[in-house]
């Protein structure tokens, strides 16, 4: 199920996009509330949404946001050894990484309020010539956790996105 946020004269909207036509869910749900529910709240949800749908609006009528505009976290993880040894070779680190980039999942927090939908403009960095990005595959958790086995860890995916990282790669290589 591909569930999407737009823009629309009541703001914020939240449905399924089925077939080119978003059918919606009423005003002022977001898809935290929904993801909030479980999986199977999620599910049901989307099945009452495209059985009854408060509204259905073609896909290239309206303005797409991004499906959760403002996460309540996010964190990126460092996962790609190539990525990682080109990014620290650029910065004249050489390609060969440290034994703890192995050993300890590596990542950080990004900023939620800087979240943008699919279409809209993303702003340099001021004062950055090198801007940097990474076409990233996103997992929403749904449940919370600590210390999760591999399993509890899939079990608490409720879905995927497509992420965009930006990097201001010249700012990062003065920071050090």
């Amino acid at each position: 199920m591909k569930w999407v946020t737009y823009r629309s004269a009541d703001g914020e909207r939240v449905g399924v996009l089925s077939d080119g036509s978003i059918y919606a869910m009423a005003p002022g749900v977001a898809l935290l509330d929904l993801i909030a529910r479980g999986a199977d709240g999620l599910r049901e949800a989307g099945q009452n949404a495209l059985r009854s749908p408060s509204e259905v609006v073609a896909l290239d009528e309206v303005t797409l946001a991004a499906p959760i505009p403002r996460p309540p976290s996010i964190r990126d993880s460092l996962c790609f050894l190539d990525h990682m040894r080109n990014c620290q070779e650029a910065v004249g680190g050489g390609r060969v990484l440290m034994d703890t980039w192995y050993r300890i999942p590596a990542f950080y927090f990004a900023c939620p309020a800087t979240v943008l939908g699919p279409y809209d403009d993303a702003p340099m960095a001021p004062g950055s010539a090198w801007q940097d990005f990474e076409l990233e595959i996103a997992a929403v958790i749904g449940t919370g956790g600590q210390d999760l086995s591999v399993e509890q860890a899939e079990q608490a995916i409720i879905g995927y996105t497509i992420f965009n990282d930006w990097s201001a790669r010249d700012l990062q290589q003065l920071e050090g």
